[in-house]
């Protein structure tokens, strides 16, 4: 089954399963007006039903907000008419070939995605693609790969729920493959969790830039 299908199955009880693992999203929506800009355009990617939708609008001058399925987007439209949210739109899109033009936007915003997605990379790649030279990047993950422990579950939830990991990240290899994609990683942090959550921030790189010191936060309280 495609990504989209999975996804549109789950749709009607997404709200439910999320549930199970929101421990630290309050912490990552107080976190937005830090770390995205002020203002400007700003791309949500898997949306999913619009957890954090809310919380990027009150930031954004625009938002876009994108999942791959149709099922999940016709929800988030409903939520974000019902929360009268102002200047959001919604649409379907793959985050492996957004429909965006090169450096479109200030932000982009994908939540627990990454590690769910067949090729992480190739989207880390499209998030760089339209991003604004001294754009922003956050990209908090759920963290599948930290223990023994969260990795036998990970293997268990992928068995008997629609919930596969096919990358089991931890901080660190979730920190790399977004600086392998051409970022600056200036913010990598563990938030609690039953998965913890790897909050992630990043800038795009320009050519013959060099890297600054990485701001390195663990574990979050």
């Amino acid at each position: 089954m495609s990504e989209a299908g999975v996804w549109d199955r789950l749709a009607g009880r997404y709200d439910s399963f999320v549930r199970l693992f929101d421990a630290s999203y309050d912490q990552v929506r107080e976190r937005l007006a830090r770390d995205l800009p002020t203002g400007g355009r700003v791309l949500e990617i898997a949306a999913g039903t619009g957890q954090f939708t809310a919380a990027l609008a009150i930031e954004a001058d625009q938002l876009l907000a994108t999942d791959i399925s149709p099922e999940m987007v016709g929800r988030l439209r409903e939520r974000v008419r019902e929360a009268q949210l102002q200047d959001v739109d919604c649409a379907v899109m793959s985050a492996y070939d957004l429909d965006a033009p090169d450096e479109t936007f200030d932000g982009v915003f994908c939540a627990n995605a990454l590690h769910v997605m067949d090729d992480p990379a190739r989207a880390l790649s499209e998030f760089r693609r339209v991003l604004r030279p001294g754009g922003v990047l956050v990209a908090p993950t759920f963290l599948h790969g930290v223990d023994s422990f969260r990795r036998a579950l990970s293997r268990t939830l992928s068995l008997v729920s629609p919930f596969v990991a096919h990358t089991r990240f931890d901080l660190a290899s979730l920190e790399e493959s977004v600086a392998s994609a051409g970022f600056e990683v200036v913010v990598a942090q563990r938030l609690p969790g039953l998965f913890p959550l790897g909050y992630v921030v990043a800038k795009p790189l320009v050519e013959s830039q060099e890297q600054a010191p990485k701001k390195i936060e663990e574990d979050a309280p």
